[in-house]
Formats: C-alpha cells, sequence, structure tokens
C-alpha cells in the first residue's frame, strides 16, 4: 500500500501563517497609535503644552530723536494660567516692517511692560503694536 508524506514546510506560495498576521496586525496599530499621540502633542492637549485660554491687550508709545527710537510698551493679559510668555511685536504703521519687539515673562501679575529700542526713522502713520504670540 503507498504511503503519503506531509510535511509542514513554510510555502511562499500559500497563505500567510497566523502568527505572521497577528505580528501585521499589532505593527499597524502602533503605527497608528503613535500617529494619534503625535497629533494630541502638535495640538498641544498633551506633553505640557495645554492650551491655555486667555484674554490680553497691549498700547506702546514711541518716542524718536534723530535716528534713534525706543517704543514703551504696556500691556495686560488674564486666564486661566499662573504664568504666561507674551511675544509683542512693533511695526512701522504704513510699512507694516517691524521695527522692534520683545518677549515678555508673565508670573503672578496680569500686567506687563517695558522699554524696547525701535528702528527710526518712523512713518508719518505711526507704529502698530499687536501680540504675536502667547505661551
Amino acid at each position: 500500500m503507498p504511503t503519503s508524506e506531509w510535511t509542514l514546510a513554510n510555502d511562499d506560495y500559500g497563505s500567510q501563517s497566523r502568527s505572521r498576521r497577528i505580528r501585521m496586525f499589532i505593527g499597524f496599530g502602533l503605527v497608528a497609535l503613535m500617529g494619534v499621540a503625535v497629533v494630541l502633542y502638535l495640538t498641544g492637549v498633551v506633553g505640557g503644552g495645554a492650551l491655555k485660554s486667555y484674554k490680553t491687550s497691549v498700547d506702546c508709545q514711541v518716542n524718536t530723536v534723530g535716528s534713534q527710537g525706543t517704543v514703551t510698551i504696556n500691556g495686560t493679559i488674564s486666564g486661566d494660567a499662573t504664568s504666561y510668555s507674551v511675544t509683542v511685536e512693533v511695526l512701522d504703521a504704513t510699512s507694516q516692517q517691524r521695527i522692534g519687539g520683545q518677549t515678555f515673562e508673565v508670573r503672578g501679575t496680569t500686567t506687563f511692560g517695558g522699554t524696547t529700542p525701535a528702528e527710526a526713522p518712523i512713518g508719518a502713520a505711526g507704529i502698530e503694536c499687536k501680540i504675536v504670540k502667547v505661551a
């Protein structure tokens, strides 16, 4: 009587083994999980960059003497955090060119201010101050 011999050799043309499918499933799952973590980090939800709610205002005055200029910046910030880093940019109102700026570390208070050098001459329309970043 003829006998048949069967082997469990890997067949490159057959279906994938169960363990290989499981490893692929776990690999795709880890990639998806890392993608979600990156999105959450970039949006500030995790990683210490939690979103802060705040309200700000800023006022600036310029003083020029010849080719030298200074800008006095006064502002307020209030919100749900105990500290902020506020970056103020000073622009020439006519050309919209940056002529100065300063970053303030605000801790335990709601006001910030100081004097910063400004590039002169200032256009006839004066200056504009705006808060460009709050962290």
